[in-house]
């Protein structure tokens, strides 16, 4: 049985989720930002009540359903860049969104406080945006 606060909880996701669209306009040298933004301000909305991060996106059987709809968002955000030539096409959205959907829900297993959310924020939209491949043979 889903809840009044799951309701909740996957409404302001949406919410929020959709908000972080990426306009085709943005300069190119606010794209890293941009995707660092977007992980740190759902770090935090996950850091908001633990217990029902806990229950809403980490544990069954709410947290699959949830991590699904995240995934789903994230995956309309980056194909809405992908058609505007802001992110590369030969990887799928959906598969770009499973991933994002990961690295959060790795990262929302413990909270952490304002500065590690922000410093692990900035890590993750490098790793997502540039990969870690140094370049070097």
């Amino acid at each position: 049985m889903v809840d009044d606060s799951l309701i909740l909880f996957r409404e302001r996701l949406t919410a929020l989720t959709r908000s972080l669209q990426i306009s085709p306009q943005v300069a190119e040298n606010q794209v890293l930002d941009r995707m660092a933004l977007s992980f740190r301000k759902l770090l935090n909305f996950l850091a908001e009540d633990e217990m029902l991060t806990q229950r809403a996106f980490l544990q069954a059987p709410h947290g699959s359903e949830t991590q699904t709809l995240l995934s789903q968002l994230i995956a309309e955000n980056l194909a809405y860049s992908q058609q505007n030539g802001l992110f590369r096409d030969d990887i799928s959205a959906d598969l770009l969104g499973q991933c994002f959907t990961g690295m959060l829900a790795q990262l929302a297993q413990t909270a952490g406080d304002p500065a590690s959310r922000h410093q692990n924020s900035v890590a993750c939209a490098k790793l997502f945006c540039q990969g870690i491949w140094s370049g070097e043979a």
